[in-house]
């Protein structure tokens, strides 16, 4: 009885592995879309410029380490933040000094990007981002100019999402238009693909890749 009991076991474990993994992506994509709604929440309720930045969400060159990914040449670690930057008229677009409202940590077994090329390829359904080309990164959001890959977004006191370009040595070079804000970011176990998509009117959807059909679904 032992015995069969260690075989059922060990064949159950990467079933079981694969199952807390998925759960993990759950949780990781479900603090991507808190983390804008708290954002989003925090702009209309202070009047404020809150914005969101996830650390490395498009690989290397994203953000620029001395504008987003570090205070006082101090890292980051956690890979989603939001930043309080104050009223518009004193905004910087940078994250200083006391301006994290909250953390969120990292998941274990949970990437950025996506580990299916089919899903790579193929946006979220209403991600409205221009840098799909770089989903498989982690993000389809951009810098104002829409060719560059982004993976921040800020949010203005009538609640709508905003693409900005940060500008070195701080100050916002510029900020987009209301309205063209929306993207996604993607996320993967290595088994499964998740996106949290941020419409233009600053609402969230989660989705997860279904393999057996070759699309997203809510």
């Amino acid at each position: 009885v032992v015995a069969i009991v260690g075989v059922l076991a060990a064949l159950a474990q990467p079933r079981l592995q694969g199952v807390f993994q998925n759960q993990r992506g759950k949780s990781a994509v479900r603090s991507v879309a808190d983390a804008f709604q708290l954002a989003r929440s925090q702009a209309i309720r202070t009047g404020n410029n809150v914005f969101v930045v996830l650390i490395d969400a498009t690989g290397a060159s994203d953000p620029t380490p001395s504008e987003l990914s570090q205070i006082n040449s101090v890292p980051i670690v956690d890979p989603i933040v939001i930043v309080n930057d104050g009223v518009a008229s004193a905004a910087n677009c940078r994250i200083d000094a006391g301006e994290i409202l909250h953390r969120f940590p990292a998941r274990q077994d949970v990437a950025w990007g996506t580990a299916t090329a089919l899903a790579g390829n193929t946006p979220a359904p209403l991600d409205q981002g221009t840098g799909t080309a770089n989903l498989a990164k982690g993000s389809s959001f951009t810098d104002v100019a829409g060719s560059n890959p982004a993976s921040w977004v800020l949010f203005q006191p009538d609640g709508l999402p905003r693409l900005f370009t940060p500008q070195s040595g701080g100050g916002c070079s510029a900020i987009g238009q209301a309205a063209l804000g929306g993207g996604g970011i993607y996320l993967t176990t290595g088994n499964r693909d998740f996106a949290a998509v941020l419409s233009p009117l600053g609402t969230v959807r989660v989705h997860m890749w279904n393999a057996a059909t070759g699309s997203w679904k809510q």
